[in-house]
């Protein structure tokens, strides 16, 4: 029998926080044929560019398919960097992208499914099979990814509903180098698709793969066009079959209609992503992907902060309203598990949270939680006022 004492036993979860990694949890869906060991539309993870290859996806299985399968993931990992967590799912070259994000089909949908909801962000990279001719006469690119915007934004609108929230990265396949007639994303309302033009090669493809990648590797607070973040691990970059530096002026207008796309900054050595536009409204609070990732963070840590409060007793006051003290307990729930999670790490400014003990729980059964998120700002250009001075003057 041990003499009387006291007892101590450390508990965890309390603080209600996630694993960092998880944001930066991806996948990938990818035109291709079955690989040695990866048939068609079976979902792999992997965490190294090598588990890819293992299964079959090398320089030779591109080169025999002629697809771009295993450059797309490599550029996602020359980025993201080893230990990165990838999924990915090889589709038919007849499947198109706005059939991929069809959620009534078993393509994205599945692959998000398959990996439990983790998957915050997901790309669809494009290799159609020879002889493909895409439908760029009115659009100046395939009217395939601008169909998908809308599929895109439906699925992300059921993943939204089930609490796991997802953004798409759409390949702006078949740019014509042409911007007169190019559609205006920023006059559409779907804020979680956004569309990258721009490849580290010549040719009708973007490097989704690359954007997927920086975004994996860095916090959803953070623009992917952040200079002091670095410049692009590719050595050239395109737009359609030009090289940037002979059309820069056509990066701007991308720029200007919503696209992702590739620029350059004078005297500094590299490339970089422009921004990170979505195809939302410009007075949206909505319309760039690092506000979105913010807000799909803060929706994952509201529910699993919440759902363990489902069904819990409410006591109530004299005048049959909420007790303060239970309002103020919910308050603190949720206030701890954002400070901890986001304004603690910077990916915030701040969060102000609200529930008013005025309601009558009694009568409704539910319990209303205003969330303010605070957003960090972004320097998106600086302005120097410079000249000279005569100190006699």
């Amino acid at each position: 029998m041990a003499l009387p004492n006291v007892s101590i036993q450390l508990t965890n979860g309390g603080l209600g926080q996630i694993a960092a990694n998880e944001d930066g949890v991806v996948g990938m869906v990818l035109n291709g044929v079955a690989a040695t060991s990866l048939a068609l539309g079976t979902s792999k993870q992997g965490f190294s560019l090598q588990e890819f290859v293992d299964v079959g996806i090398n320089p030779a299985y591109d080169t025999t398919n002629t697809v771009k399968v295993y450059r797309q993931i490599k550029e996602f990992y020359d980025e993201a960097g080893e230990g990165a967590e990838l999924w990915i799912m090889l589709v038919s070259q007849a499947t198109n992208i706005n059939s991929i994000l069809d959620k009534t089909q078993n393509f994205a949908k599945k692959l998000l499914t398959d990996a439990g909801g983790r998957i915050r962000l997901l790309a669809v990279s494009r290799n159609p099979a020879g002889g493909y001719t895409p439908s760029t006469t009115a659009n100046q690119i395939d009217l395939d990814v601008i169909n998908a915007i809308t599929t895109g934004q439906a699925l992300a609108d059921d993943m939204l509903a089930a609490f796991t929230p997802v953004r798409f990265l759409i390949e702006g396949y078949a740019y014509t180098n042409t911007t007169a007639g190019l559609v205006n994303l920023r006059t559409l309302t779907k804020p979680n698709v956004a569309v990258l033009i721009g490849n580290s090669e010549s040719g009708a493809r973007s490097a989704i793969g690359l954007l997927l990648g920086r975004l994996a590797a860095i916090p959803v607070q953070r623009n992917p066009g952040r200079v002091k973040d670095g410049s692009l691990a590719i050595t050239a970059a395109y737009l359609g079959t030009s090289t940037l530096e002979s059309v820069e002026s056509q990066a701007t207008a991308l720029d200007t209609n919503g696209f992702i796309t590739l620029r350059r900054f004078p005297g500094r050595a590299g490339y970089y992503f422009s921004d990170d536009p979505t195809a939302d409204l410009a007075t949206s609070d909505y319309n760039a992907l690092a506000r979105g990732r913010v807000i799909d963070k803060a929706v994952r840590l509201a529910y699993t902060t919440f759902v363990n409060e489902i069904q819990d007793e409410v006591l109530i006051d004299s005048a049959g309203k909420i007790e303060v003290s239970r309002a103020k307990y919910y308050q603190t729930l949720i206030q701890s598990a954002i400070d901890t999670s986001m304004t603690a790490e910077g990916e915030i400014s701040s969060v102000n949270v609200f529930v008013d003990p005025q309601q009558n729980v009694l009568s409704t059964g539910r319990i209303c939680v205003n969330l303010e998120i605070i957003p960090v700002g972004y320097a998106k250009s600086i302005l120097v006022k410079l000249g000279f001075n005569n100190p006699a003057n």
